[in-house]
């Protein structure tokens, strides 16, 4: 043994994966509460308790909570805009991990 230790850097793809693996939830945490908390704002379906017990949610529990609102509470938002939100957020986050695994894995 000479003392030397053989590694290999991550390539520009890979770097790029993990940085989108990082940053993307933090991204749809943002959204996706950003338009409940707006929905619950315009709200007058919900009586106020209801409405702040849905505003805690969405605000103290960071990923969880706003998709349960979008999936559960049935939010007046456009469905369109809800399912592109929600579901292609998710969809486009699985897409990240999915090529990253492909790529030599996320780290």
């Amino acid at each position: 043994m000479n003392g030397t230790t053989d590694f290999a850097l991550p390539g520009a793809a890979q770097m790029a994966l993990n940085f989108y693996a990082w940053a993307l939830p933090l991204l749809l945490a943002a959204v996706w509460a950003t338009l409940a908390i707006w929905d619950l704002g315009r709200r007058t379906d919900l009586a106020m308790p209801a409405r702040v017990a849905w505003s805690a949610l969405v605000l103290l529990v960071p990923l969880l909570g706003p998709l349960l609102y979008h999936l559960a509470a049935r939010p007046q938002l456009d469905a369109g805009v809800r399912w592109i939100a929600v579901g292609g957020g998710g969809a486009l986050y699985a897409l990240v991990l999915c090529a990253g695994a492909l790529a030599g894995g996320i780290t």
